[in-house]
């Protein structure tokens, strides 16, 4: 029977993604969200899915780890006795299927399904790597300071030893449908988060697994995983091709599942419009020449975007999606000239202890530094007062000057054509 206490709950989750509760205690349950589909949240930071069939189960997704999916696998049994015949992966990301083989036994190996590009991700390995997951997941923090995010990072004791097992059974193409133990069961290639995304479609029960190409909150985080950034248009269409599914019951990666075909539609509606939006306002705003903090600081969402329950910033935020469509367009190069030659930061830190330590103005230090040739400095000092003073054509006459400076000792020859165009620019256009 369908557990209908967790629309209502659903719903609510929804309306608070920004203002999360404490962090969870990862207790884990299972409900059944249509006839025959069962859903496993809270064992971990991922979801799995269970599809009952005449004499068989499908598994959709198998968790971050071994412990989670043997804790998910006891919880399904106490509602469904039947072996599983098929795993699906939505996609290769580590936490969605370290577990498989916790559900399927020692003895019995299911046919495992992945699109043909399928690649797994695990996390970036290293020292400075495991620090900055720590610091973004809050886990070196007391529970009394630690701001829990919308998916929650493993409890630290968990174990998350690895019962992975790899596809071998992997399609080509855009949809591939097959009916296991009498369910119907379509795969589809949606692209987005990253290249090997699929979703998973139950055209006769009505219900949409979408995998990791839809959070219930702003898509995007700080993982060092993954793909190079992600196509937003790629992303948006995935998404459009899901809502013209018409589902009844939409469950993600993460969270609780939406119940009802107006809410699935908006919701998927405003998160690709969201998508679109952000492209295409950061694609103009470098047309225009601005740069990826630049852009990050002025781009807003409209009211109607903002103020959707699916676009909360409590796992990704706005700021970060601009950067990530600025690095896939436009690499790491900033198009500021000086960004060619940078400062170390030690340097550039002993140069703004020293200015500021004097009685000297910026203007007076340009002036300064350009007498004694450190054009490099020179370039950086009129970086700052052409922001302070954005038409004052006297500063951009001396970044001119101080570019070519700096062209002159460089070897290669893209940087030094870059830097004396863009000194010729400045003074025939101005700043």
């Amino acid at each position: 029977m369908i557990d209908v206490r967790w629309r209502a709950r659903a719903a609510a989750v929804l309306a608070a993604l920004a203002f999360l509760p404490a962090p969870r205690t990862w207790a884990g349950e299972v409900i059944e969200v249509a006839d025959g589909v069962y859903l496993a949240t809270g064992f971990g930071p991922s979801n799995s899915t269970l599809i009952a069939g005449e004499d068989a189960a499908i598994l959709v997704d198998a968790h971050h780890s071994g412990a989670a999916a043997e804790r998910a696998a006891s919880a399904y049994r106490q509602r469904v006795e039947l072996p599983f015949a098929a795993v699906i992966y939505t996609h290769g990301d580590r936490s969605h299927v370290a577990g498989a083989a916790a559900f399927t036994g020692s003895y019995f190996a299911p046919n495992v399904y992945a699109r043909s590009n399928f690649r797994l991700r695990r996390s970036v390995t290293g020292v400075e790597a495991r620090k900055r997951r720590q610091r973004q997941k809050g886990l070196l923090l007391g529970q009394e300071q630690r701001a829990v995010a919308v998916i929650d990072p493993l409890p630290a004791e968990e174990d998350t030893g690895d019962r992975y097992l790899p596809p071998d059974s992997l399609f080509y193409g855009d949809r591939y449908r097959l009916r296991i133990s009498g369910v119907m069961v379509e795969l589809v290639a949606a692209p987005g988060e990253t290249q090997d995304q699929l979703y998973v479609w139950l055209p006769e029960r009505k219900v949409l697994i979408a995998g990791g190409n839809f959070y219930q909150a702003f898509p995007g985080d700080l993982d060092g995983i993954g793909d190079r950034a992600a196509d937003f248009e790629q992303w948006a269409r995935s998404l459009d091709r899901m809502r013209a599914e018409k589902a009844e019951v939409l469950i993600a990666g993460h969270l609780e599942p939406l119940f009802g075909a107006a809410a699935i539609d908006r919701a998927l509606a405003d998160y690709a419009a969201a998508l679109r939006f952000v492209l295409d306002e950061t694609l103009r705003g470098i047309d225009a020449g601005l740069d990826p903090g630049e852009l990050a600081a002025a781009i807003r969402l409209p009211p109607n975007l903002a103020s959707s329950p699916v676009l909360a910033q409590s796992h990704g935020t706005l700021a970060w999606a601009v950067r990530s469509v600025y690095a896939r367009h436009m690499g790491w190069f900033d198009g500021k000239p000086g960004s060619l030659v940078p400062f170390a930061p030690r340097t550039l830190a002993w140069r703004l202890h020293e200015l500021a330590s004097g009685a000297i103005s910026l203007d007076a230090a340009l002036d300064n530094a350009l007498l004694l040739r450190d054009y490099r400095w020179a370039a950086w000092l009129a970086d700052q007062l052409m922001l302070i003073e954005p038409q004052e054509m006297r500063h951009a006459e001396r970044k001119a000057r101080a570019l070519e400076g700096m062209a002159r000792d460089l070897e290669n020859p893209q940087a030094r054509n870059y830097l004396l165009s863009a000194a010729r620019e400045l003074r025939l256009n101005g700043p």
